[in-house]
């Protein structure tokens, strides 16, 4: 084969390497993504809401801090998702948007005491789902993305629990 026909072979057989690297992950993986960039979404939202409704002080702030924390992660998972070729939804499902909406209804003392009780629940189900992404997926990304951001997970279940005692 000539060099030419080397060079023409490998820009037509470039482009799909490309597609098919993107194409990495098998289904329980891209599961995890998906659930995972829905789920973060919809914490940056109800989050949010905690900051403009939060009575207590440090639910405000810890509210806050969900807010940064998950920003973060959306855009890590986004970049992620994009190498993978995984679509992620910018809507959020229906399960977390009547979260939100129930939150809506409270204020006071009342809207911390649901807004963490939300907390704890979501949180426990993130971890619980993270833990096994970060020892069962088959894409070393993947694993390395929950394994990163795991710790910082069970320290936000950590600071609902220790914040729905007080």
């Amino acid at each position: 084969m000539t060099t030419l026909a080397l060079f023409a072979a490998a820009a037509v057989l470039a482009p799909n390497l490309q597609a098919s690297e993107k194409d990495t992950l098998n289904a329980a993986d891209v599961a995890f993504v998906k659930h995972a960039a829905a789920s973060s979404m919809a914490e940056v939202k109800v989050a949010g809401l905690g900051v403009k409704k939060a009575d207590r002080a440090d639910v405000k702030e810890f509210a806050g801090m969900l807010v940064t924390d998950h920003t973060t992660a959306n855009e890590e998972l986004k970049k992620l998702a994009s190498t993978k070729g995984v679509d992620v939804s910018a809507v959020i499902d229906s399960k977390h948007a009547g979260d939100f909406q129930k939150l809506e209804k409270f204020s006071g003392k009342e809207f911390d005491k649901e807004f963490l009780k939300n907390q704890v629940s979501d949180h426990k189900m993130c971890v619980s789902s993270f833990e096994t992404a970060a020892t069962d997926s088959k894409d070393t990304e993947v694993k390395d993305f929950a394994a990163k951001l795991l710790p910082t997970l069970k320290a936000h279940l950590a600071k609902a629990e220790e914040l729905s005692a007080k």
